[in-house]
């Protein structure tokens, strides 16, 4: 996990891992982050003249108009205008990741959707809802700024809890998250997902025996429920323990019950106490 608490240094780390892991080239890509009124935002050429390995002093703080606070404003990424249109357009948002994986993009010249067949883009970015591609347009430009906004809308409405990401055909892709984390997951779990697709084409073509069809839709309620504890043993079961001790399991839910149980018989203990003395002061008195 990158740390974000320095975001020059987050900034840096990303841009290296997109492009060790294929999701950047030296043709070009730009990240940023939002802290508060303050955007961090990757140099131009970053991997033109530096194959992303980029030092902290080279990341450009603006404020939310792309004033300089620290660097130069014609040392900014050249396709910064997408960055702060989809900060204003989105308050929540805090990171945003310009990539260009191969993958992806190869559904992007194809002006293809892609529908999620990976358990990581179904749950991460959206279980039904496909990554879209926006019309083509000039990199860098107001029209291609305000046509990744409106896409993002979009996904928005369709699926409210849907991550943001989007293809630009010929060109790459734009993802935006609530930290830089995600904006990079999503673009990571994306490219994999392509991949999927493109191996089961390649293995399996149109035969009628590879069956392609998701089984399962899963809920937002299904996909919630994976990260809650679950047990691994039933109630009753003997075995032994860390220590060796045999003894018998008792599921947490039963603990939690018997726990809620004892503090009851406590506070009725406690407030017959009271009671009683409460009692026997009106009596003396």
């Amino acid at each position: 996990m990158t740390n974000t608490k320095n975001m020059r240094k987050a900034l840096c780390e990303i841009g290296k891992l997109c492009f060790d892991r294929n999701l950047l080239d030296s043709s070009g890509g730009n990240i940023s982050i939002r802290d508060g009124d303050k955007v961090f935002i990757t140099p131009r050429q970053a991997g033109e003249h530096h194959q992303w390995s980029i030092e902290e002093d080279m990341i450009i703080v603006t404020d939310m108009c792309k004033v300089p606070v620290i660097g130069e404003v014609d040392k900014i990424t050249r396709e910064a205008i997408c960055h702060y249109y989809i900060y204003h357009a989105f308050p929540d948002i805090k990171a945003v990741l310009h990539a260009h994986p191969p993958f992806m993009m190869s559904f992007g010249s194809a002006h293809m959707d892609i529908p999620a067949v990976s358990e990581g883009t179904r749950c991460v970015i959206s279980p039904n809802i496909p990554i879209t591609n926006i019309e083509e347009s000039v990199p860098g430009s107001e029209q291609q700024a305000v046509r990744i906004v409106d896409n993002f809308k979009w996904r928005k409405q369709q699926d409210p809890d849907a991550g943001l990401i989007c293809n630009i055909p010929f060109h790459g892709v734009f993802s935006a998250a609530e930290d830089l984390n995600y904006a990079y997951l999503f673009v990571e779990v994306a490219e994999t997902n392509c991949k999927i697709l493109i191996n089961r084409q390649i293995m399996f073509g149109n035969n009628p025996k590879a069956d392609f069809s998701i089984h399962h839709d899963i809920s937002r309620e299904e996909i919630s429920s994976i990260a809650q504890s679950k047990e691994v043993c039933p109630t009753g079961l003997r075995y032994r323990d860390a220590f060796g001790k045999e003894i018998v399991y008792q599921s947490q839910d039963d603990n939690l019950l018997s726990s809620s149980q004892q503090d009851k018989k406590i506070s009725e203990e406690i407030i017959s106490k009271i009671t009683d003395e409460v009692l026997k002061k009106i009596k003396r008195d």
